[in-house]
């Protein structure tokens, strides 16, 4: 799991973004974006991580990695992403 893989590498910190498609008001899907990077970041505190090596921040809609014109597309754009913090 990506909490095991984390504790491999105990003094890196590490970054959680959560995004949305487009559908629903900007306000809404900001809130959605920021619950989404929560949950994941209480997930990996629950499985050991200690919180003070995670960060997280809501996007939104404001950052697509595909369309929004497609469902396949808005598919993709509702995710959370993790990257390792230099």
């Amino acid at each position: 799991s990506i909490a095991d893989i984390m504790k491999e590498y105990p003094t890196a910190n590490f970054h959680i973004e959560g995004h949305t498609d487009s559908r629903g008001s900007d306000s809404y899907n900001l809130d959605l974006s920021k619950r989404r990077a929560a949950s994941v970041r209480e997930y990996l505190t629950s499985k050991g991580i200690p919180s003070s090596r995670l960060t997280s921040e809501g996007y939104g809609e404001a950052r697509p990695i595909a369309t929004n014109n497609t469902k396949a597309g808005r598919q993709q754009n509702r995710r959370v992403e993790i990257s390792l913090k230099k």
